[in-house]
């Protein structure tokens, strides 16, 4: 049976669980699961088509409980501190603006400008831009259309977290040299001490950093930090438990408002950090830029490509210290998906281990990589009794997102599997 026994004891589940309010917590989760699954019991005992499940599917379910939009939650929080920006700047630059919207969002939240210059190089120009903008083809990383010292204000919004340690470095490089002395940059950014834990992930970003090495790293370009700020409260600053990202969750005994409100001036325990800082004359130190990016990254790009989710229904269990997902015989489907991570160009190797039960026989397990957003299959391997270890081999040509490592049970076999994958990046 698909849904034997099913029970919230994922670790994707219990990273958005509060410690209150578990009777109809457990009522909505078996609501989320059944639709969730309801793909997966019509594919039969040989298992879902790859792409059935992902993470949006997960969370998107909507509760019996009104719903509240996170997106909008953070969104009007990132507006209010927008409003309440130093005013006066007369030439704005925006590095990253997808979209007419977010001049339109700027002119609202901040207020009129002489002039905002659009740093995009990913997007085509939108119609229909104000005047006053002008849109420049340009990186983060190498803004060679702005002048020096040109610029009051620089804002980096959402958009940091998306760069690999080399672009950080440039962009930071960048923005001391355009910004004029005593000039702004704002930056706001999901923050890694946060995300680790809820084990929340976005297609395209390498690594969120979090709050003291944002600090540090702003020091080191030659900023003064004027203004911290949090948005969204998600651990508790007196007991450290993680509060769930999704509002939604009934198991939380803290309201929107509190969380709002608490989070403002605890921007380490907080899902979005915003830092405010002032340009000096200080002459940005590369090197140290450089090699903190790189301890940074050494250190975090590992957990980030083991943001896995554990699917509804499964047990889980520590052995030696490691978690392995237990699947019992005739329960086919999703084991694990995730964890949602750009890949850049060049061979991969992702190794899987588990371990079969003694009387299974045949194909049980199916592994494989998927990408993008449809999740389409670029390598898959059936695994038969024998072994303890799949490595899929798989080539990226160029920088791909939303990449997944992802288990699937047959249904003809029981099995454990480790909730981490091994991966080997040989970059072209």
């Amino acid at each position: 049976m698909l849904r034997n026994a099913l029970r919230p004891a994922t670790r994707f589940i219990r990273s958005a669980l509060g410690t209150n309010g578990m009777a109809a917590q457990v009522a909505m989760l078996d609501a989320k699961v059944d639709a969730v699954f309801h793909k997966l019991a019509a594919n039969g005992a040989d298992g879902p088509a790859p792409s059935d499940v992902t993470m949006e599917q997960v969370q998107s379910v909507p509760s019996a409980a009104p719903h509240i939009d996170i997106n909008l939650i953070l969104h009007h929080s990132r507006s209010a501190l927008m409003r309440d920006m130093p005013a006066g700047a007369r030439r704005i630059l925006s590095a990253g603006c997808a979209g007419l919207w977010y001049f339109e969002w700027i002119e609202q939240t901040y207020g009129h400008v002489q002039e905002h210059l659009g740093i995009e190089y990913y997007a085509s120009k939108p119609d229909g831009l104000p005047a006053n903008v002008t849109w420049i083809a340009n990186t983060a990383g190498n803004m060679e259309d702005v002048a020096d010292q040109s610029c009051d204000l620089l804002i980096s919004g959402q958009n940091i977290e998306h760069l690999w340690p080399c672009e950080v470095a440039d962009f930071l490089a960048e923005a001391a040299r355009v910004l004029c002395p005593g000039g702004t940059l704002s930056v706001d950014s999901p923050n890694r001490a946060m995300t680790e834990p809820l084990r929340w992930s976005q297609p395209e970003h390498t690594i969120e950093l979090t709050v003291p090495e944002m600090r540090q790293l702003l020091e080191l370009a030659g900023f003064e930090i004027t203004k911290e700020a949090g948005i969204w409260l998600c651990q508790d600053p007196k007991t450290g438990a993680m509060l769930p990202y999704d509002p939604n969750f009934a198991g939380c005994n803290w309201t929107v408002t509190e969380r709002l409100f608490s989070a403002r001036d605890k921007p380490e325990q907080s899902f979005l950090w915003w830092i405010e800082s002032r340009r000096l004359a200080r002459t940005p130190d590369r090197q140290a830029i450089s090699a903190l990016l790189t301890e940074i990254f050494d250190k975090a790009w590992p957990e980030r490509t083991q943001r896995l989710v554990v699917a509804p229904g499964r047990w889980t269990e520590y052995r030696n210290g490691e978690e392995w997902v237990l699947v019992s015989p005739g329960e086919p489907g999703i084991v694990f998906f995730g964890p949602y991570m750009p890949l850049r160009a060049g061979r991969h190797r992702v190794t899987f281990e588990f371990i079969p039960h003694n009387e299974t026989t045949g194909a049980f397990a199916r592994f494989d990589v998927a990408v993008g957003a449809d999740a389409t299959v670029v390598q898959q391997k059936d695994v038969l009794p024998g072994s303890n270890q799949v490595a899929l081999e798989v080539d990226v040509p160029t920088l791909t997102f939303g990449c997944q490592f992802r288990c699937i049970s047959l249904g003809r076999g029981g099995f454990a599997v480790r909730l981490q994958v091994g991966l080997t990046e040989s970059l072209w």
